[in-house]
Parts: structure tokens; C-alpha cells; sequence
């Protein structure tokens, strides 16, 4: 089953702008490897999400942009983002 719906969770900011999508959501929609995903992210209390493609990577991980690092000025691993993937 592909993403059909908007799923919302909360992630830390890993090493190298990471963020790790939970098993449970993996699992769910199977998600696999290499697959595009419309993703958007913003800081948790916060307002206004920044929207971006990404690929899923083999660990389950999504790359975050430096450029949307620097719009949400989220450095260093100590922030918790807001993260939502929608359908294509």
C-alpha cells in the first residue's frame, strides 16, 4: 500500500541533516528504499512548514536540505522537528 494519506512525527535532528521515519510508518505504507517522498518539516511548537522532495535511504532515513536547515535555523542535533510526508 503506498502513501494514501498525510502522516505527521515527531524526529530528532540527526547527524548530517538526518531524520528517521519510524518503523511503524515504514512498515505501514511499505516504504522502501530509493522512493521520492513529498516531505515537509518544521520545528516542533513552531509555525509554517518548509516543503521539499526527498529519497528514502536504506537506513530509513531522510536527508533534510541545508537550505531548510537555515530557514528554520535548526542547528545541532538538540531540536525536535515536526515532520509530514504527503502523497504524491
Amino acid at each position: 500500500m503506498p502513501l494514501t494519506e498525510d502522516v505527521e512525527f515527531l524526529a530528532r535532528l540527526q547527524k548530517f541533516n538526518r531524520v528517521q521515519i519510524p518503523v511503524e510508518v515504514r512498515c505501514r505504507y511499505k516504504l522502501e528504499r530509493g522512493e521520492i517522498l513529498k516531505a515537509e518539516v518544521r520545528l516542533a511548537g513552531g509555525a509554517g512548514f518548509e516543503r521539499f522532495f526527498a529519497r528514502l535511504l536504506g537506513d530509513g532515513r531522510l536527508t533534510v536540505p541545508w537550505e531548510v536547515i537555515l530557514k528554520l535555523e535548526a542547528d545541532k542535533q538538540r531540536y525536535l522537528l515536526a515532520v509530514r510526508l504527503k502523497p504524491k
